[in-house]
Order: structure tokens, then C-alpha cells, then sequence
């Protein structure tokens, strides 16, 4: 009879403690990191024990006086194959269907957020072609779960659909840029691929940093901390491999340089500390060519080189942060009227060119041409580039467009470029007898046509020379 009494009353005290509750970033058929530990969080009773089922793993705790616990998961290898993920306290939460694999979170503005379904309309464009709605509705790759977040991650919300295989309607309504992004890695890797994609159209980068740590700037339309808050930081430390980012129209607007560098170092550095890893692989994109000069949707006028500053800008970053890279997107716009270039299949398939050639160190060409110095002679200008062995290529025509020189007036001049033995260009101007300055793609409509063997566009260059130029 005691021991009956004793069973009684151990039964209603575990059922007293409730069911766990974790965050809404674990569900069903999500995509646990690989070849990492992965922490499983939430809140529970307070001191109550927490049991942490999955696979052949079983972890053990106690929650702690405000009832939050945190169990490890050792290093898992990849495994496609859909496993039960159960935490137990007092009651039991099962997570069905849950793969190991690769997990990347990618966030920006309307460019991030452009969706598969919109991005089908465009598919037949100059350059190369996407899928069309046709093909998105039938795509089916259950070795892909998309988790899309649609609002603040703290407020429950029937919006938050959670995690979901990639197949209709679900990759139609997610990032296009972050699912072809996928695609390009899971056909590559042969692993599963889960992607989070946390994106609002129009946003500057400074409600995306924490609260009252941005460069102060009177323009800014958003209040810092706004987005970090509620659609960045309730996802740590769901482990991830790394971040994808895609945004700056909004800051190019507001004519921003030193303060969209020092902005984006400490959105990455801050972001990295949300994960407790300083070295969280960070990729982004370059912004892609518009007319800036003569928008309507900006409060500070600009001018046909605002953009190339711009770009200056984002480029720094890779200068004081590590384990950064970014695409170039010089090629990618076949309306530069459209601040939304339609090509989101090849900003996915390049951004993770960079994630295989950087993080999985697969071979994989992941830049274009890029400068390496600039010698003026005999009224010329040569160019080197710095690995001639990726070659160069001239696109549509025999001369290489895009470059302009200037003398010691500093005003700038359309300029014709030669490709010399694959190694460097000649380039030269009409109106310049003694160049002393070089600028390539340093001009909103600019699209050059200079590329390497693997596809990839020339980066934008300027020389830094003692005499004054145009701005």
C-alpha cells in the first residue's frame, strides 16, 4: 500500500510541473545544425526535471528558479532521414520529422524578403533564367525546410507557420534569394539545408543592431533595436552555421558611408554575440545598380556616383571584420529603375558559392576580377588584377566597359579597356593625355562587361590618388 501511495504521488508530481515550452524556432521538420553542439531551450516548472530525447542521445537537467532550461545535444553528423526530437518535464513535447544538416538565417530588407513566388515572374530574363511559377509549384526537395518569420517572435502569433519542407506553397512565399541559396548548397553538399529568413522591406540597418548602439544619424527613419529584438535575437542560440544579409538600399538613400561601415561592423559583431561565436561566417550583397540620382523616394539628394560610395562603404567592412566576403551584382539588373532586380537565383547560387568556397572549403570560384594596382604610362592606364589565372573575359564586345580616367583636373572620362594577355587591361581616353586617376563601375549606370571563366563580375575599383576628384 506505501509503495502504491508512493507511485500516486510521484505521478502528480511530475504531472504538476507542466509541459515545457520552447521557443517557436523548434518545431516540426526543422534542420538541426550539424557538426556543432545544439542546445534545446525553453521554460518549464521552476525546479523541475528536464529529460532531452533524440536519436541515441539522451540528456538530463533541472530547470532553473524561473523554470528556463538549456540541454546540449553532442555534434551530430548530417542524417536526411526525419527523427523525433522529445523534451520531457512533467508532460512531453515531441518535434516530428526533424533532419540534420545545415542551418543559415538570412535577413536584410524587400530584396531578402522578394519572394520565389514574385521572382517566377521574372524568370525569363536577359541574362539567365530562373524558375517559373510553374516549376515552384512543383518543386519538392524535403531535404530543404524553410522557417519564415512574419512577425515578432516574442508575441505568439498564428502568422508564424514555423518550420516547413520546401515544396508548394511554402517556398513560393519565402526569400527567393535565401531558397535558391539553399538549392545551390544542398545540391552541392548532399546534406540537408534549413534556412530562417527574418526580412522587412524598407528597413535601414539601424533597427536591426541593439537598442541605442547605432552611429547616431538624424535621418534614420527606424529606431535602433526595434527588429534586433523581436525578429533577431529570439532566435539564439538556435545553433546555425552562419548569416546571409542583403540590405542598404534604404541607408544609400540617406547618402550614408563611414556610418553604414561602423553600422555593419556592429550589426555583425552583435549578431555574433547573440550566438557566442565571434567568428559566425557573416556574407551580404552588394547592392544592385538604380538610379538614385533621380528617385523620388529619398529625402537627401543624390547624385550618379552616390551608389558607388556606397558600395565603398559596404566593402570596408570586409576590411575590419573577419570571416566576411560579399557578391558583386554590377550584372544583375536589367532595369536599373526597379530597385528590386529580378535575378534572385543568381544572388543565391553566388552567395553560396562564397559559403562553399569560404566555409566548406569545396572548390568553388565565389569572386570576380578584382584590381590589385594601377600604373599610368605613355597615357594609359594599366590594370592588374590580382589571380590572373581565373582569366578575364569581355562580355559583348571586344572592349571592356565600365572604366573612366581623369587627369589633374580630376574630371572623369568614359575610358575604352583592352584585355593584354589575360593578365591585365590597357585602358585609355580620348580626352585624357595624362591619367592620373582610375575609377571602374563607380557610376549608377555603369554595368561593365568584364567577368572571370567562372561568371563573375568585375569588382567596383577606384585609385586613391592625391589629386582632388569628382564626388
Amino acid at each position: 500500500m506505501k509503495h502504491l501511495f508512493f507511485c500516486i504521488a510521484s505521478l502528480i508530481a511530475i504531472s504538476a510541473t507542466g509541459k515545457p515550452v520552447l521557443p517557436l524556432v523548434f518545431g516540426d521538420h526543422m534542420v538541426l545544425q550539424r557538426e556543432k553542439p545544439v542546445p534545446v531551450y525553453g521554460k518549464t516548472t521552476a525546479g523541475a526535471p528536464v529529460k532531452l530525447i533524440f536519436g541515441n542521445q539522451v540528456k538530463e537537467g533541472v530547470a532553473g528558479a524561473d523554470g528556463s532550461f538549456q540541454l546540449l545535444l553532442d555534434a551530430m553528423p548530417a542524417n536526411s532521414n526525419g527523427q523525433s526530437l522529445f523534451v520531457i518535464s512533467g508532460d512531453t513535447v515531441e518535434y516530428k520529422d526533424v533532419l540534420v544538416g545545415e542551418v543559415w538565417l538570412c535577413s536584410g530588407q524587400s530584396n531578402m524578403e522578394y519572394t520565389t513566388n514574385r521572382s517566377a515572374h521574372w524568370y525569363n530574363a536577359k541574362r539567365s533564367k530562373g524558375l517559373d511559377s510553374i516549376q515552384v509549384n512543383q518543386e519538392n526537395n524535403p531535404a530543404i525546410r524553410l522557417f519564415l518569420v512574419y512577425r515578432d517572435l516574442t508575441k505568439p502569433s498564428d502568422r508564424n507557420k514555423g518550420w516547413h519542407k520546401a515544396e508548394n506553397p511554402w517556398i513560393g512565399q519565402f526569400s527567393a534569394a535565401g531558397y535558391y541559396y539553399a538549392r545551390e548548397l544542398q545540391s552541392r553538399l548532399h546534406v540537408p539545408v534549413g534556412m530562417i529568413a527574418s526580412s522587412v522591406p524598407g528597413s535601414a540597418i539601424e533597427p536591426w543592431l541593439p537598442a541605442r548602439q547605432a552611429a547616431q544619424n538624424k535621418d534614420s527613419i527606424e529606431p535602433a533595436g526595434k527588429f534586433f529584438s523581436g525578429l533577431i535575437q529570439p532566435l539564439a542560440p538556435y545553433t546555425i552555421r552562419g548569416f546571409l544579409w542583403y540590405q542598404g538600399e534604404t541607408n544609400c538613400m540617406l547618402n550614408q558611408r563611414d556610418e553604414y561601415t561602423q553600422n555593419m561592423k556592429l550589426l555583425i559583431t552583435s549578431w555574433r554575440a547573440l550566438w557566442n561565436n565571434d567568428s559566425l561566417p557573416f556574407y551580404y550583397v552588394q547592392i544592385a545598380p538604380f538610379k538614385y540620382s533621380t528617385s523620388k523616394g529619398g529625402k537627401i539628394p543624390l547624385n550618379d556616383r552616390s551608389i558607388a560610395f556606397f558600395h565603398d562603404a559596404q566593402d570596408k567592412v570586409l576590411g575590419i571584420t573577419r570571416n566576411t566576403a560579399r557578391i558583386i551584382t554590377t550584372d544583375l539588373a536589367d532595369n536599373i529603375d526597379d530597385i528590386h532586380p529580378t535575378y534572385k537565383w543568381e544572388i543565391g547560387k553566388r552567395l553560396a558559392w562564397l559559403a562553399l568556397d569560404h566555409t566548406y572549403r569545396v572548390k568553388q570560384v565565389s569572386a570576380g576580377p578584382r584590381i590589385d594596382k594601377v600604373s599610368f604610362k605613355d597615357h594609359q592606364a594599366r590594370v592588374d588584377f590580382v589571380d590572373p589565372r581565373l582569366g578575364l573575359e569581355v562580355h559583348d564586345g571586344s572592349k571592356v566597359t565600365g572604366f573612366e580616367l581623369a587627369g589633374a583636373d580630376g574630371k572623369f572620362y568614359p575610358a575604352t579597356g583592352v584585355v593584354k594577355s589575360k593578365k591585365y587591361v590597357q585602358v585609355s581616353a580620348p580626352e585624357v593625355h595624362d591619367p592620373v586617376a582610375l575609377r571602374f563601375a563607380w557610376k549608377e549606370d555603369i554595368q561593365p562587361n568584364l567577368f572571370n571563366k567562372a561568371g563573375l563580375p568585375a569588382e567596383p575599383y577606384q585609385t586613391n590618388s592625391a589629386v582632388t576628384v569628382e564626388k
